[in-house]
C-alpha cells in the first residue's frame, strides 16, 4: 500500500536532490546495519519521508559520513542518519513483513514467502522496542484483512484503519497532534488511492475493492478533499532544514506518483 510518499524529483534543486538522497541513504545504512542484506532489500522512500519529517521536527543530532556500498561501489556518497532513521528502520521491516505476507495470502507467491520468513525473526525484537507502533500496525492491518475476507464494500472502514497505522508512525512520541493529524489522513489518502488506481482491473477480475459501491463518484475529488484535511495539519508543523523537500512530497510528489501509477494499470490494461 505504500509507494506513494515519493519526491517529484523534476522539481528540485541539485542541493535537495543531494539532500533527500543522503537521508535515503542513511535510511539504507541503518537497515542494513541492524538488519544485513535483506533489511536493504526493504529500503523505501515512503520510510524516507518519515525520517526527514521527523528530523524536522524534532532536531536530533544527525550523523553524517561518506560511504560506498553494493549499489555505489566506486564512488562515496553523503549518508545521514539519526535515532529517527533507525526508528523508520525498524517500523520499515515491520511492515515489509505484513506486506509480503499479504502478497502470500493473496497471491500464494513463493518469493514474497521466502522474503517474509526471513524478514520474521526481527519482529519480536521490534515489538520490544516499539510496542505501541507494533500493535497498532498489526491490530489496524488485520481489520482491514477481515473487511476484505467479509467483502464489506465501505472506503471508510479500511482508510481508517490504515490512517491509524500512518497516524502512530509519524506520532512516535505519542504527543504531536499535528503529526498525528498528518499521519491520520496521509494513510486514509494512500489506501484510497491504492483502491482508485486497482479499480478497473479489480472489476475485470472481480477481486476486492473498496470503491465497488461507489463506483459512480468522483475518486479524484474524494482524494482532493483527503489531502485537503492532511494539509490542514501538516501547514502547522514547524518545519524547516526539510521543508522544500517535505512540501515538495505533499503537494506534488504524491500526485505525480498517483498519475504515474494511472499510466502504468491503463497501459497494463491495453497489453
Amino acid at each position: 500500500m505504500f509507494g506513494y510518499l515519493i519526491a517529484n524529483i523534476d522539481i528540485l534543486t541539485k542541493e535537495e536532490k543531494k539532500q533527500y538522497k543522503s537521508f535515503y541513504c542513511g535510511l539504507c545504512n541503518r537497515l542494513k546495519n541492524q538488519y544485513g542484506l535483506i533489511g536493504v532489500s526493504t529500503l523505501t522512500y515512503d520510510l524516507t519521508f518519515v525520517t526527514m519529517l521527523l528530523t524536522d521536527v524534532y532536531q536530533p543530532v544527525n550523523e553524517v559520513i561518506e560511504e560506498r556500498c553494493i549499489v555505489h561501489p566506486i564512488k562515496k556518497h553523503l549518508a545521514v542518519y539519526n535515532s529517527y532513521s533507525e526508528y523508520a528502520a525498524s517500523m520499515n521491516i515491520y511492515l515489509s513483513y505484513y506486506k509480503h505476507l499479504d502478497d502470500v495470502n493473496d497471491d500464494n507467491s513463493l518469493r514474497a514467502k521466502i522474503k517474509a520468513d526471513k524478514l520474521q525473526r526481527f519482529l519480536q525484537q521490534i515489538e520490544q522496542q516499539f510496542p505501541t507502533q507494533t500493535a497498532i500496525i498489526r491490530d489496524n492491518l488485520n481489520f482491514i484483512s477481515s473487511i476484505e475476507k467479509e467483502n464489506i464494500l465501505n472506503p471508510d472502514l479500511g482508510s481508517k484503519a490504515f490512517g491509524n497505522i500512518m497516524a502512530c508512525l509519524l506520532d512516535k512520541e505519542g504527543n504531536n497532534e499535528n503529526l498525528h493529524g498528518c499521519g491520520y489522513h496521509l494513510g486514509r489518502f494512500i489506501y484510497v488511492v491504492d483502491a482508485v488506481i486497482d479499480f478497473k482491473k479489480d472489476l475485470r477480475k472481480e477481486v476486492y475493492n473498496p470503491l465497488v459501491a461507489l463506483e459512480n463518484y468522483d475518486h479524484q475529488e474524494m482524494l482532493m478533499s483527503i489531502m485537503d484535511d492532511c494539509d490542514s495539519y501538516y501547514s502547522k508543523l514547524q518545519l524547516s532544514e526539510n521543508k522544500n523537500i517535505l512540501d515538495n512530497i505533499i503537494y506534488s510528489g504524491i500526485w505525480s506518483q498517483y498519475q504515474l501509477q494511472r499510466k502504468r494499470q491503463e497501459k497494463g490494461a491495453k497489453k
